[in-house]
C-alpha cells in the first residue's frame, strides 16, 4: 500500500456561540478497514502524536464488516489510547454489517472497545464540555445501497439523533447525505466512505462513489453549506478491491480555532 498523507484543514468558527470551547485540533481515522502501517501501525501512531491533537474521532469503518482481523483494529486502539486525548468512535456501514452478521462476536468487540475507555456512539451523544456536543449518527444501513429510490429525511435524523443545544459535532459516515446532516442544523459533520473516489482526477475530483456514481459531489475535503461544514477524508484503507490512483490515504488535521 502506498504511503498515507497527513493533510491539514483550517476552518473558522468564530461566528458560533461558545466557539472558545472547541477542541483546539482533531485527529480524524477513518475507513483504515484493518490496514496497517508497519508493525501494530506505529507509522500512524507517530504520525498521529506528532500533530499532538487534542481530539481523536474515528468516523467508521476501522474493521472489515466481520471479526476476521479485527484484532488489528483493537490493537490500534489500544496504542491510541496511550496518546491520552479523548477518543470518539461512530459506526461506519461496516461496523454495522459486522452487528447483523455476528451480534455475539461484535458485542464482544464493542465491550473491548468500553474497556479502553473509547467513547463508542451509536446514535448517541458525548458532552465534551458543557456547550460542545459530539454526536455518533448511525446512518441507517438502507441508505448504503445503491438504488435511486433510498431517501433519508430530516425528521428520521432528528429521532435518530435528538437536538442538542450548543455547538453539535456530528460523526456521519455517508457524506451522501449532507443536504439532510445541514438541515438538521449539525454544525459540523466529519465523514469519509468514499475513499476519495477512489480514482482522482486533476480539477475534477473524486472518480466514483460507493453508490457506483460518477464525480460524488462530496467526494473529499472541507464543504460548507449555510451555517454547516462538513469534513470528508479520503480515508486511510482499502478493502476487496486494493486500489487507488492518484489518492493517496489521508490522516485528516483539523484546526477548528
Amino acid at each position: 500500500m502506498c504511503p498515507f498523507r497527513t493533510e491539514h484543514y483550517k476552518a473558522d468558527f468564530s461566528y458560533l456561540p461558545y466557539h472558545e470551547e472547541l477542541p483546539k485540533r482533531i485527529a480524524v481515522v477513518s475507513d483504515l478497514h484493518n490496514n496497517v502501517y508497519g508493525r501494530n501501525n506505529e507509522h500512524l501512531l507517530s504520525a498521529i502524536h506528532a500533530e499532538n491533537p487534542s481530539l481523536i474521532l474515528i468516523t467508521g469503518d476501522l474493521v472489515v464488516n466481520d471479526r476476521r482481523e479485527n484484532g488489528r483494529a483493537l490493537k490500534f486502539l489500544k496504542e491510541l489510547s496511550k496518546l491520552k486525548p479523548p477518543i470518539i468512535y461512530s459506526l461506519g456501514n461496516h461496523e454495522e454489517r459486522f452487528r447483523r452478521r455476528d451480534a455475539a462476536a461484535y458485542q464482544k468487540y464493542v465491550k473491548h472497545l468500553k474497556a479502553l475507555g473509547v467513547q463508542y456512539l451509536d446514535n448517541a451523544w458525548f458532552d465534551l464540555t458543557k456547550h460542545v456536543h459530539i454526536g455518533g449518527l448511525t446512518v441507517p444501513y438502507r441508505c448504503y445501497q445503491r438504488g435511486f429510490g433510498v431517501k433519508l429525511q430530516k425528521e428520521e435524523l432528528e429521532e435518530l439523533l435528538p437536538k442538542r443545544d450548543g455547538i453539535r459535532i456530528v460523526l456521519a459516515h455517508d457524506p451522501h447525505w449532507f443536504p439532510v446532516y445541514r438541515d438538521c442544523g449539525y454544525d459540523i459533520i466529519l465523514s469519509g466512505h468514499l475513499h476519495g473516489g477512489i480514482v482522482r482526477l486533476p480539477r475534477l475530483g473524486g472518480l466514483i462513489s460507493t453508490r457506483l456514481r460518477l464525480f460524488p459531489k462530496y467526494d473529499a475535503g472541507m464543504f460548507r453549506e449555510r451555517n454547516s461544514t462538513m469534513f470528508v477524508s479520503r480515508g486511510l484503507g482499502t478493502h476487496t478491491i486494493k486500489l487507488r490512483i492518484n489518492n493517496k490515504p489521508e490522516l485528516m488535521m483539523i484546526d477548528l480555532q
